[in-house]
C-alpha cells in the first residue's frame, strides 16, 4: 500500500475521531489534549535521548506534560464544575523544573549535563506550558460551538499542509513553478512553490472564518477584511515555523518519523508540529486585541 494510501486512510478514521471528542464534553477534549501532550513529549524525549546521555526521560516527559496541561485547566477554572486554583501553573511547574534539574545533576554526566536538561526539559515546557494553552480554546460543555477557535487553528493547519503537499508534489518542475527549496537543510522536500500555494489557502480560509463567521465571538474581537487576512497570515508563518522547528528536531537526531501513532503521517510531532505552535499563538493574538478592544 503506498504511503498516500495509508495517509487517506488513517485521515478518514482520526478526523471523525478527534472533532467527536472536541464535540462531546470537557473530558474528551481535555482527555484529547492531554494524550497529545503527553504523547508529543515522550516522542521529543526519544529523540533527543539519541545525542546525549543521561537517564530515560520518556515517562518524566509524559508526566510533565500531562501535569502542565492540567494545570492550565485548572488555573482557569470552569472545567468539570471546579472553580479557578491560583498559582496551581506556576508550581506545577517549578516542581517539575526541580524534578528535571536533580535528576540531571544526580545521573548526567557533566560532559552531557547542560545539553540533556535544555533538551530534555524542552518537551514539556515546549508541549505542557506553551501548548497546554490550547485548553484555553476549547472551553467547557457539549458542542462544536465551545471549541471554534480550536477548530480553526486545527483546519488551518491541515489546509495548509495538504495544499502544500500535493501542490508542492505536483507541480514540480511543470511550467514555471519548477522546484526551488524551501528550508533544504532541515526539510529537503519543502519547497517555496508549496508553502506560498498552503499560505495561499489558509490566509483565505481564516479570513472567511474570523470575518463572515462567529468562530472568535466568545474574545469578543471584530474583524474586518484587513484584520482577518492578517490573523491568516500570522497563523500561515507560524504553523509553518513549528512545521520546521519538528523537522530541525528529528534532523538533528537523524530520527525520520518522531513516532508511528499514526499509520502514514508518524507521530504526534509529525502531525500537530505546526498546532502546536500556532494555536497557542492565536489564543495569545485574540487575548492581547480583547485587552486593547
Amino acid at each position: 500500500m503506498s504511503n498516500l494510501a495509508q495517509r487517506l486512510i488513517t485521515a478518514f478514521i482520526a478526523i471523525p475521531v478527534v472533532f467527536f471528542l472536541l464535540w462531546f464534553n470537557d473530558f474528551s477534549r481535555v482527555g484529547l489534549l492531554c494524550f497529545l501532550a503527553g504523547v508529543g513529549a515522550w516522542e521529543w524525549a526519544r529523540m533527543a535521548s539519541k545525542m546525549y546521555q543521561g537517564p530515560d526521560a520518556r515517562y518524566l516527559s509524559f508526566a510533565s506534560s500531562l501535569a502542565l496541561t492540567l494545570a492550565w485547566v485548572l488555573s482557569e477554572g470552569g472545567y468539570f464544575g471546579l472553580p479557578a486554583v491560583p498559582f496551581v501553573l506556576g508550581s506545577t511547574f517549578l516542581v517539575i523544573f526541580a524534578i528535571y534539574i536533580a535528576l540531571a545533576y544526580a545521573k548526567v554526566n557533566i560532559d552531557h549535563l547542560f545539553p540533556w536538561l535544555v533538551m530534555q526539559l524542552g518537551a514539556p515546557l515546549y508541549l505542557g506550558l506553551w501548548g497546554g494553552m490550547n485548553v484555553l480554546m476549547v472551553g467547557n460543555g457539549h458542542g462544536f460551538e465551545h471549541c471554534y477557535a480550536f477548530i480553526l487553528v486545527m483546519t488551518s493547519v491541515w489546509l495548509c499542509d495538504t495544499v502544500a503537499y500535493f501542490f508542492g508534489k505536483f507541480a514540480a518542475g511543470k511550467g514555471p513553478f519548477g522546484r526551488h527549496l524551501f528550508a533544504p537543510t532541515i526539510s529537503p522536500k519543502k519547497t517555496w512553490e508549496g508553502s506560498i500555494a498552503g499560505s495561499i489557502a489558509t490566509i483565505a480560509w481564516v479570513a472567511y472564518f474570523a470575518k463572515c463567521t462567529s468562530a472568535l465571538s466568545a474574545f469578543g474581537v471584530q474583524f474586518n477584511w484587513a484584520s482577518a487576512i492578517a490573523l491568516g497570515f500570522i497563523l500561515t508563518v507560524a504553523g509553518q515555523a513549528g512545521d520546521l522547528l519538528m523537522s530541525a528536531l528529528k534532523r538533528w537526531s537523524g530520527t525520520k518519523d518522531s513516532g508511528n501513532l499514526f499509520v502514514g503521517h508518524g507521530g504526534v510531532l509529525d502531525r500537530c508540529d505546526s498546532f502546536y505552535l500556532a494555536a497557542p499563538t492565536l489564543y495569545l493574538m485574540m487575548e492581547f486585541l480583547k485587552g486593547i478592544a
